[in-house]
């Protein structure tokens, strides 16, 4: 029998091209998975941090652990000492000094524009005082004249119209001094503390000096908020540490949130309290269910070590999920995940029987 050297390069060329074609749909699903009704996707491990530090300065006594030490809740971590500085009293003397020297400025004009309207109440007062003792002069002076004329006699009308001038000046002067002696009441009580401007904060800084200066040194115990792993100590025995300047980072025991990345195209389908099967890539029989607890604000580039094909350059949006404190992952251990749906719910029912 001859040989078909053709009919073999036939059949070769026939199966590398489909080959190519096999390998061209797998990365294409895998590449753009919009189409897929399977939403899954790599993350990893995360144990909640914990950073230390207090809103004023302290000074470290002593330290109690070490970096990657286990502790149990309530160990002692850090010995410390809260310190008022000197320069804040100081500073707090000053200003309590500035602010009586301003008061005793604003007294001394309250008492300026109070002689000022006593002063004008008397001039006003003397000028209607006056013109009712004139009034009443001229009424007196007519009265006199007509006493001795037996001839004629002078009915009372005739001095009507000076009776009723000084009924109305003395009236005039009753609601003068009322008005007067109100301004007067007004600028008394303003004196005496009922609309000071500075006495408030006087006894505010009065108050906050007294506490720094029974709080100067003061020893605070910083104490481990729950079982865990000690992680750095930024700080060194007797160091002066300034406000808000971390002392020590402090994390959980177990990872209890896992970073994703979901890809691009499916990011319409992932949403906050979705939940999801994460599962060790180690060890398939490893796994717990996980709620979505926060969705990325942009898309980014997916890490190298989380996308499904490393070498081809992908982008997602990132994805955080909580999962039970109790569990056996380890710190930044690669998981695989999985949204749970009609197809997997009974390994979820699995999942809450553990």
């Amino acid at each position: 029998m001859k040989n078909n050297p053709l009919g073999y390069r036939m059949k070769y060329f026939n199966l590398f091209y489909i080959s190519i074609i096999a390998i061209g749909i797998g990365l294409f699903m895998v590449v753009n998975p919009k189409d897929s009704s399977e939403v899954s996707f790599y993350g990893f491990a995360e144990t909640n941090e914990t950073e230390i530090n207090f809103n004023y300065p302290v000074v470290v006594n002593q330290i109690k652990v070490a970096p990657g030490q286990f502790v149990k809740k309530g160990s002692p971590l850090l010995f410390v000492s809260r310190m008022s500085s000197n320069e804040k009293l100081v500073d707090e003397d000053f200003k309590i000094k500035e602010l009586a020297s301003e008061e005793q400025i604003w007294r001394k004009k309250l008492e300026g524009e109070i002689r000022i309207e006593k002063a004008n109440n008397a001039l006003i007062l003397g000028e209607i005082t006056t013109s009712i003792n004139e009034a009443i002069a001229e009424l007196a002076y007519r009265k006199e004249l007509t006493k001795d004329l037996n001839t004629l006699e002078v009915d009372d009308a005739v001095y009507a119209p000076l009776n009723e001038k000084i009924a109305t000046l003395k009236k005039e002067k009753e609601l003068l001094l009322t008005k007067l002696n109100a301004n007067i009441t007004r600028l008394e009580e303003e004196k005496k503390g009922g609309s000071n401007p500075y006495r408030h904060q006087i006894n505010l800084l009065n108050a906050e000096k007294t506490f720094n200066e029974e709080s100067k040194i003061q020893p605070v115990d910083i104490l481990a908020p729950t079982d865990g792993l000690v992680g750095n100590v930024h700080c060194k025995e007797a160091e002066h540490i300034p406000s808000y300047t971390t002392l020590i980072s402090f994390y959980e025991p177990n990872p209890s949130i896992i970073k994703g990345y979901i890809h691009e195209d499916l990011t319409m389908r992932v949403n906050v309290q979705d939940s999801f099967i994460v599962r060790s890539i180690k060890n398939q029989n490893i796994l717990y269910r996980g709620v979505v607890i926060g969705l990325g604000s942009r898309i980014v580039e997916i890490p190298t070590r989380l996308r499904k094909i490393p070498e081809i350059q992908s982008y997602g949006r990132e994805v955080s999920i909580q999962i039970p404190i109790k569990n056996q992952f380890l710190q930044k251990e690669k998981v695989a995940l999985e949204l749970i749906n009609g197809s997997n719910q009974s390994l979820d029912k699995t999942i809450n029987k553990q």
